[in-house]
């Protein structure tokens, strides 16, 4: 009985201690009211997945790939993969105004911005890097952009602008 015991309480040990495959919710829905409730990101693949040109990869959306271990790429995220094919699935895609499968979107950790969109295959070099940068969820900050270059700015710093010459709107300065 102990022996019954023992092999039980370190069967749940080792199953704990293997990483999970990735849970992808089928409702957009769901998933968006999980992300808004634990503050965290949303990953979104909407494709068609019996079509090989409208589709994800699968190896991409499986607990094992790129980099060996997917599962760490996906952690910080909410998953969210729908079938474009059916009525909700449609009705998904007209909301993301996806046109063009497999249309990956990631919205940020408060599930109000969509942060990220892509539309077409995705390669997995290219898929690991996009998870990488958005794995936190935050938006990015808009920079600065200087009028005469329209390159960021260095600083805030308020200078004045010349204004260009224009016979039609001349100004006096004094």
């Amino acid at each position: 009985m102990v022996s019954y015991l023992a092999i039980a309480i370190l069967s749940v040990g080792l199953l704990s201690g293997s990483p999970q495959a990735p849970q992808w919710e089928a409702s957009y829905g769901k998933a968006l009211k999980a992300t808004r409730s634990e503050n965290s990101p949303l990953l979104v693949v909407l494709d068609k997945p019996d079509s090989d040109e409208a589709r994800l990869e699968p190896e991409l959306l499986a607990e094992d790939t790129v980099s060996g271990d997917d599962t760490k790429l996906l952690r910080p995220y909410r998953l969210c993969h729908v079938d474009v094919t059916t009525k909700y699935g449609r009705r998904v895609a007209k909301a993301f105004r996806a046109k063009r499968f497999p249309h990956v979107a990631i919205i940020d950790k408060t599930g109000s911005k969509v942060i990220f969109r892509k539309s077409g295959k995705i390669e997995a070099k290219e898929w690991e890097q996009i998870l990488e940068r958005h794995k936190s969820g935050d938006r990015t900050l808009a920079k600065a952009v200087s009028r005469s270059s329209y390159k960021p700015s260095e600083g805030l710093s308020h200078q004045p602008v010349s204004r260009p010459y224009c016979p039609n709107c001349q100004r006096n300065s004094f």
